[in-house]
């Protein structure tokens, strides 16, 4: 709580600088007579670009005939600004946050409750995915809605696995297909490693490091990250440290020098030619489904194998025109499958917003099938909804979208932990993965001295919400 209330001082200490800034920018003409919805967004270039044309579709039917104009607002740190401006009295009537913020906005009193409003537009839990429904409640209350989502599965390049058929063959290993156990990809990644004549490495079959997902490792070893029911973090599980010293082996395998080279030109360069998962550096990835995007942007030959992207309709087989595959990422548990991480970018209405009926038109309108689905196939990412067209499927810009469908409608999907301080301990686990990995320190022992601190964390805020509570400030 002491850093929350660290940020919230001197934060405000700059607000007056910070709306000086904001209220500086150009804003578009609202039509006279409509009820002024401001909706504040993280997202910048492309994607930004995108939703505004959702905000400009909403202003030009359902805005219209309701009388309500929502002005957008791309900014950097969003979630800081929202904070700040709702402790000033002034926030915004939408606010576009990360998931791992609904559990700590809520319990800070920030945001409003929606059940209601859900309620009274026909969007409940069976509207959604479990995962994503789940994610958008804190205390069995709704605090916030889907925008886009985002579900973990496995990359892969499936020319590099056919250049080397004989040696995975040689090793059981199928070569057209991806591996279908953590103990096959842990095979596989061996194989796949590449050396040069003086020893350093050309390639990595896979890297546990290059990943932005390391804190939910324990979820494909059947482990969960917080037990509710106790009120305990599971950092030092037996499943927790185990699917470290997983990440401990996978290092060891690749020695240092690798890991240091590809910490300094792997997740750095995503957004780069040199992405190492597109020059072949990398063989298999964790990802999202906006990795699409990203190879036909950065090397677009990947995706038209056979034909160009604009006659691939041809094709028997769409993925046949692909030289990367995707496929649910293995489990360490046999029979247990179809495990991922889901994640999502979420709508929140911050407390004392001026315009919550409004601004929750505006929600509903996002969570809409048709729009939702146009704004996840522009995102290039699977959609939050229990039901997607056929459209959705068939046309997306990723050809393997419904493996990531199904991956969100699994029921071994899995989202941030409902907690307050979620945050934290998401740094604290990838500050320990590095100290596994890069140090050599003993997994059991960084994990328990993790759940040590990040359970008095934990206890500490949850005294003071309840205290909270009892004074009526939530």
């Amino acid at each position: 709580m002491i850093w929350i209330r660290r940020l919230c001082f001197s934060m405000l200490a700059i607000v007056g600088g910070i709306f000086l800034v904001l209220g500086s920018r150009e804003k578009p003409e609202a039509p006279r007579d409509f009820v002024i919805v401001e909706y504040w967004e993280k997202w910048v270039g492309t994607e930004a670009a995108q939703m505004r044309q959702i905000v400009d579709d909403f202003n030009n039917t359902v805005g219209k005939e309701r009388r309500i104009y929502v002005r957008y607002m791309s900014m950097t740190d969003v979630d800081q600004k929202t904070l700040v401006a709702t402790s000033a009295g002034v926030p915004p009537d939408i606010a576009g946050l990360y998931d791992n913020q609904v559990a700590q906005y809520a319990a800070l009193g920030a945001v409003e409750p929606l059940d209601d409003l859900a309620a009274s537009h026909g969007i409940t839990e069976q509207t959604y995915l479990p995962v994503f429904w789940k994610g958008c409640h804190y205390n069995r209350r709704l605090y916030g809605l889907v925008s886009t989502p985002g579900t973990i599965a496995l990359f892969y390049n499936k020319q590099i696995f056919k250049e080397n058929a004989d040696a995975l063959r040689s090793a059981g290993l199928a070569p057209d297909t991806p591996p279908g156990t953590l103990a096959d990809l842990d095979r596989c990644a061996a194989i796949l490693d590449q050396k040069d004549a003086r020893g350093r490495t050309e390639r990595v079959g896979y890297d546990p490091l290059q990943s932005w997902y390391i804190p939910f490792t324990p979820y494909w070893f059947g482990g969960e990250l917080f037990d509710a029911a106790a009120g305990r973090l599971e950092l030092d599980s037996p499943t927790t440290v185990n699917s470290f010293q997983w990440i401990a082996r996978n290092c060891q395998r690749l020695g240092l020098q690798t890991l240091m080279d590809y910490q300094q030109n792997g997740l750095v360069n995503f957004d780069s030619p040199q992405n190492l998962l597109l020059i072949g550096k990398l063989v298999m990835q964790q990802q999202g489904p906006w990795m699409a995007n990203y190879i036909d942007h950065l090397r677009p030959s990947m995706s038209q194998v056979v034909v160009p992207k604009s006659q691939e309709w041809k094709l028997a087989n769409r993925a046949d025109n692909y030289a990367w595959g995707v496929a649910p990422f293995p489990s360490a548990v046999p029979g247990l499958e179809d495990v991922s991480y889901s994640s999502f970018d979420v709508l929140m209405i911050p407390k004392g917003a001026r315009h919550r009926e409004e601004a929750f038109e505006f929600i509903a309108y996002v969570n809409r099938q048709d729009v939702s689905e146009k704004l996840n196939m522009l995102h290039c990412k699977n959609c939050q909804l229990s039901h997607v067209s056929s459209n959705f499927l068939q046309h997306h810009p990723n050809p393997y979208i419904e493996v990531f469908q199904d991956l969100a409608a699994s029921p071994n999907a899995h989202g941030v932990p409902q907690i307050p301080i979620w945050p934290e301990v998401y740094k604290e686990l990838n500050d320990d993965a590095q100290s596994v990995a890069l140090e050599g320190a003993d997994p059991q022992t960084v994990l328990r001295q993790a759940q040590a601190r990040m359970q008095e964390r934990y206890d500490g805020f949850h005294r003071i919400e309840i205290e909270r509570q009892r004074l009526g400030m939530n």
